[in-house]
């Protein structure tokens, strides 16, 4: 192996691994959120409304309540077709991989400005089967379309999520690569939640 060589296989290596740990990162900080809006929203029973428990805690009410919801989703896309829009972009499943079917899942796509900080993954269904599932970067913009800002490309990383990975870090996400998912007429996507509060441990 030449010098080149080690130091690719060694940035390779690196890349990967701090990969992994922005996954485990999120991952804690998702289910950390969830055990607190279980917590938060048992004080505010037990203390008898959200203001009783702001007072408690010293915090606004409105800080409170904010604190009982779990706002990260993930964007499912539908899709049954495929082929080349008339500006020349590849669409659906592009049988070309790597960049090409990135972008073709990635764009284009009309999200409100407010929502996309709470999109976490973009998972694509392609005839019924989930076919891929990105991880969405929190730190890349949203770039809007050239001729139409409404649209923006989600800025997702440079490859999909395996299975395991998503298993690992997304279970309450309920989907993983191959699962059936039929499309729904007029559907074209939609949110679905990655934590399911009712679900997670609460403090002892």
């Amino acid at each position: 192996m030449t010098s080149e060589d080690h130091t690719r296989s060694r940035t390779a290596a690196l890349l990967q691994q701090l990969r992994a740990l922005d996954l485990e990162e999120e991952t804690f900080t998702r289910r950390l959120a969830g055990r607190r809006a279980v917590g938060t929203r048992a004080l505010i029973e037990e203390a008898g409304g959200v203001k009783a428990a702001a007072a408690l805690l010293g915090l606004d009410p409105r800080t409170v309540s904010r604190r009982t919801r779990l706002d990260d989703v993930a964007m499912v896309i539908y899709r049954n077709t495929a082929g080349v829009d008339v500006d020349g972009r590849p669409y659906g499943e592009t049988g070309r991989g790597g960049d090409v079917q990135r972008e073709a899942d990635a764009r284009w796509w009309r999200v409100d400005p407010k929502q996309r900080p709470k999109i976490k993954l973009l998972v694509v269904v392609f005839r019924g089967e989930v076919t891929r599932i990105w991880r969405v970067r929190p730190d890349q913009p949203w770039n809007p379309k050239r001729d139409d800002p409404r649209y923006v490309e989600v800025p997702v990383e440079d490859t999909p999520l395996t299975a395991d990975e998503v298993a690992q870090h997304y279970p309450d996400l309920g989907l993983n690569l191959g699962d059936e998912r039929p499309m729904r007429q007029g559907l074209i996507r939609e949110d679905l939640p990655l934590s399911r509060p009712d679900e997670l441990e609460g403090p002892s």
